[in-house]
C-alpha cells in the first residue's frame, strides 16, 4: 500500500509519465485562454471543507487530494456523492512532471499539447481568480459567487502550449477526447502494443509530422489503419457503408445519436419494412449482444460491429451476427473504390482499378 492508501500498484515515478486528456472546461466555461496565459492545467471539483471561514485561503478551505490515507478518510466520513472526489485523488497521483497533457477543441480543428513541469499545487491566491470570474461572466455563465474560483485552484505548471492540428492526432487517440469524461488518461495502440500514446504525443510535441501513406489492400495494414483513423461516429458511417454495399436491395441510414436506443444503423426494404438492425462498438470489452432488440413481427438481423475488443469474449446470443475488425478490413479491401472513407485511410489502388 503506498503513503496515500490508494493500492498496491507501482508508483508513478516508477511507471513513467503518462498521457492525458483534460477537457479544460470547468462548470461549461471554457478556460483554455487561462491555462494558455498562466501555463498551467486545472482539475475541477474541489472538495470543501466543512466550518471553515470563506476568509481563509483556498488550501484551508479545499481538502487536498494528495493529503495522508487517515486525513482523507477523516474527511470523507459521513459525505455523500464521493466518487468524483475520489477518483480526482487516484488521478492526481497519476500525474507526475513530464506527463504530456492534451485540451482538445474540436472546434478550432485542433487540440493544445504541453508537457506538465512540477507537482500538483492548491494555489492560494490565484492571480486568474478574477480573470476566470470575468470569463464566466462574458460566456454567460454563472460568476458572482467567488467560490467559483476553486475551480481554478487545483493545479499543474505546465510548459507553453502547443497547438497540433487535428488530423495529426491518430484516431485511437482522439475517440477517447471526445467522450463524456472531463479528463482521462490515454490507452496505448489497441494493435500496436510497441506504439504507446506518451511516445505517439511526445513525437508531435517534439515536431514529428505524420509519416506518408502510401496505398495498400494489405488487410493487417487496413487494420491498422481502421484503428488509427477512426472515430466512434466514423466507424458507424462506415459500417452502415459497408452493410448497405453487402446489401444492394436493402436500405441503410446511420441512425446513432441521443436517444437511439443503442441502434447506431437501422436497414430496410423497399416497403420501409425493417430487416436489420447494427450496434456500433468501437472498442469494447465483450461482444454486444443484441437478441432483445427489435421486434418479433418478422425476422430481423441484428450486427454489433465491434472494431477493437479488448477482452477475450467474442459470444455474441443466437441472434446477433458479429461483424469484427478482420470482416470490416476485409469488407473495406473489397469496396474500397465505393467508399470515401477508403480514400482518405489510402485503401484502394493510386490508378483507381479495383484489385
Amino acid at each position: 500500500m503506498n503513503s496515500n492508501g490508494l493500492g498496491p500498484n507501482p508508483s508513478s515515478e516508477e511507471a513513467g509519465p503518462i498521457a492525458f486528456f483534460c477537457r479544460a472546461k470547468p462548470q461549461g466555461a471554457d478556460i483554455l485562454s487561462i491555462c494558455q496565459k498562466h501555463k498551467r492545467i486545472f482539475i475541477g471539483w474541489p472538495l470543501f471543507r466543512n466550518d471553515v471561514p470563506t476568509t481563509d485561503g483556498w488550501r484551508a478551505r479545499i481538502v487536498d487530494p494528495t493529503c495522508p490515507r487517515e486525513e482523507w478518510e477523516r474527511v470523507m466520513r459521513g459525505r455523500t456523492k464521493t466518487q468524483q472526489f475520489s477518483r480526482n485523488r487516484n488521478f492526481i497521483e497519476r500525474v507526475t512532471p513530464g506527463a504530456i497533457v492534451v485540451v482538445p477543441r474540436p472546434e478550432h480543428g485542433a487540440v493544445y499539447c504541453s508537457r506538465v513541469n512540477d507537482k500538483f499545487d492548491i494555489v492560494d491566491a490565484p492571480p486568474w481568480g478574477e480573470e476566470y470570474l470575468r470569463l464566466r461572466n462574458d460566456q454567460g455563465l454563472d460568476w458572482d459567487d467567488r467560490d467559483y474560483i476553486a475551480d481554478v485552484v487545483q493545479c499543474w505548471p505546465v510548459d507553453k502550449y502547443k497547438c497540433i492540428d487535428l488530423p495529426r492526432i491518430p484516431g485511437w487517440l482522439r475517440h477517447s477526447m471526445f467522450g463524456r469524461s472531463q479528463y482521462g488518461e490515454f490507452k496505448d495502440h489497441p494493435l500496436d502494443k510497441r506504439t504507446t500514446a506518451y511516445d505517439e504525443l511526445d513525437r508531435l510535441l517534439n515536431g514529428g509530422v505524420p509519416v506518408r501513406t502510401d496505398w495498400t489492400l494489405d488487410v493487417d495494414e487496413i487494420k491498422r489503419r481502421l484503428v488509427d483513423t477512426l472515430t466512434p461516429t466514423a466507424f458507424e458511417h462506415l459500417v452502415v457503408s459497408l452493410l448497405q454495399l453487402e446489401h444492394p436491395d436493402e436500405i441503410w441510414h446511420q441512425t446513432g445519436g441521443p436517444g437511439d436506443g443503442g441502434i447506431d444503423g437501422l436497414g430496410s426494404n423497399e416497403k420501409g419494412e425493417v430487416v436489420g438492425l447494427m450496434q456500433a462498438k468501437l472498442r469494447t470489452r465483450s461482444a454486444p449482444k443484441l437478441g432483445g432488440l427489435g421486434h418479433s413481427d418478422r425476422e430481423i438481423v441484428r450486427y454489433a460491429a465491434v472494431l477493437v475488443l479488448e477482452g477475450h469474449d467474442r459470444e455474441t446470443d443466437d441472434k446477433t451476427t458479429l461483424l469484427d475488425i478482420e470482416w470490416i478490413a476485409k469488407k473495406l479491401r473489397c469496396h474500397w473504390h465505393k467508399l470515401p472513407q477508403a480514400v482518405a485511410m489510402r485503401v484502394g489502388e493510386p490508378n483507381g482499378r479495383f484489385r
